[in-house]
Order: structure tokens, then C-alpha cells, then sequence
């Protein structure tokens, strides 16, 4: 049997669409629901998970999205230094050694040196997400790994703590300086204090760049002694990979004419190069 026409005064409802996905909804309204969600998420769970969600986190050694700055499995393969070392500059030896023939002449001014591991893989990644990957946030795990290594060096000395300065010009490129993050949380970790303590007087190459033979020349006088007395301190001096030792020695040569009564370098990675010149 046919419907019936609807009377001339009858008037259909209003049909209304409500969309169960952010697919379905025109721009602004999706990013409404969009930022919803978002919302709710961040009163769930934090902060954290948020920016994991937005910007997930790699790891410096693998590069793999594993939502931690190191991964169980580089963090388990790092190439510590466990065993006996050249106390002066940090290299591994089969004896514990005063001086090693490598380093009697070229870091004469250090006093002893603290190193986390081998410039090897994954140590080698990390350092360099840390310094030109915007990796700042690796400083302050490092930094406390760095910090385990250093405490036996210290024999209940309460030295201060500072690193190896940029320059202003570098500093102003890159956004920050990984040293003095890292130095900050060596002092954290062993709960010493903190200063900066030199400054860069000019732009040098880069270390990395030069042979052997140039790299002496090319720190020489670079450093000069900021505001802050170290007459009787000792002073602990932080950086990031030593490999000839110029730089780390020649900072504490400034140091020792400013009168610090003793210096020791600390550093996340030793770089065993064959020789020297």
C-alpha cells in the first residue's frame, strides 16, 4: 500500500550529523578535536608523554625510536673503562701507570684524568648527537655517569667544578655549550660547586680538523682565567672527549698561573690514537 503524501503543514525535522572521528569534521572543527584529545592526554598522563607523542624521542647511539635518549641495548655496550689507566690522562693500560709514554710531555699541567669509555660506538654517536644534534639533553645522564668515574679521583677533596668554554661566537650558533651542561651535572651529581672559570679569547679550529703537530699550536693562549678567584682550589675541568690532551693541558696551565693548587680533568670519552707526533 503507498505512504501517503505528508500533509501540506507537516514539516520534516532538522537531521543532525554528529561525526565520531576527527575525519568527518571540517577544518577548524578537527582541530578542535584534535587539540581535545590532546588535552586529554596531557591531564592523563603528563607532560612527558605528550612531547613523546608530538616528538619522539631517538636514541643517540642506535637512532631508533626506543623513547629514551640511550637505548637499554647501547647503554649496555658502551665502551666503559673498567680497568687499570694512566692516571695523568686517562688511557687504558695493563698497569696502573703514573705517566704513560704517550702523554709524559703533553699534559704535564693535568694532575690526574677521570674517563667514562672509549671513543668507540655508541659513545661516539651520543657525543656527537651532544654537541651538533640539538642533543643537550644527553648532558645530564652523561654528565652523571662521568660523575661515578670521577669520585674516586677526588680523595675528600671538595674542588670546583668548571669546562671548557666555547666562544661567544660558536656559543651564539649553536644554542648552548655541551661543556658547561655537562659540567653542571658532574656538580650536581657529586653535589660541589660550580663556576665558569675560563674564557675563550679567540675563535680556534677545530681539534678534530687538525694533525697532531698543529693542535698545540692551535690552543695555545686561546684560554685566559674569568673573574672567579681558584688561588688554593683544586679544580676539576670538564669537556667532552680528550685526544692529544692539548686543550684539557693547556686549560690548566691557565688555571695553575691563576693559582689553583691542583687540576684534574674529567671527560665523557678518551680517544686512543696510535700515536703521537
Amino acid at each position: 500500500m503507498p505512504t501517503p503524501p505528508a500533509p501540506a503543514s507537516y514539516r520534516a525535522p532538522p537531521r543532525y550529523h554528529c561525526p565520531r572521528t576527527a575525519a568527518g569534521m571540517p577544518g577548524a572543527a578537527q582541530s578542535i578535536y584534535i587539540l581535545y584529545i590532546l588535552y586529554i592526554i596531557y591531564n592523563m598522563y603528563g607532560c612527558h608523554l605528550l612531547a613523546e607523542l608530538l616528538f619522539p624521542t631517538r636514541c643517540a647511539g642506535c637512532g631508533r625510536y626506543e623513547g629514551r635518549l640511550l637505548c637499554a641495548s647501547c647503554l649496555s655496550s658502551l665502551p666503559l673503562i673498567k680497568g687499570k689507566v694512566c692516571l695523568r690522562c686517562g688511557k687504558p693500560t695493563l698497569y696502573e701507570v703514573e705517566w704513560c709514554l704517550l702523554c709524559r710531555r703533553r699534559v704535564r699541567h693535568l694532575d690526574a684524568t677521570a674517563a667514562l669509555a672509549v671513543y668507540e660506538e655508541p659513545m661516539r654517536s651520543a657525543i656527537h648527537k651532544l654537541k651538533y644534534g640539538n642533543g643537550w639533553r644527553l648532558a645530564r645522564p652523561l654528565g652523571f655517569m662521568a660523575a661515578v668515574r670521577l669520585a674516586p679521583l677526588l680523595r675528600g677533596s671538595h674542588p670546583l667544578v668548571t669546562f671548557v668554554p666555547m666562544h661567544p661566537r660558536k656559543r651564539r650558533a649553536r644554542g648552548y655549550d655541551h661543556a658547561e651542561i655537562l659540567g653542571k651535572a658532574v656538580a650536581e651529581a657529586l653535589g660541589l660547586p660550580f663556576a665558569a672559570l675560563l674564557e675563550r679569547t679567540r675563535v680556534t679550529s677545530p681539534q678534530a680538523s687538525l694533525d697532531y703537530r698543529s693542535r698545540k699550536g692551535n690552543v695555545r693562549g686561546s684560554f685566559r682565567p674569568a673573574r672567579e678567584k681558584v688561588r688554593g682550589r683544586e679544580v676539576v675541568v670538564v669537556d667532552d672527549v680528550m685526544t692529544t690532551g692539548y686543550t684539557l693541558a693547556e686549560c690548566a696551565r691557565v688555571l695553575k698561573v691563576a693559582g689553583a693548587e691542583g687540576v684534574t680533568a674529567c671527560v665523557l670519552a678518551r680517544d686512543l690514537v696510535d700515536s703521537f707526533p
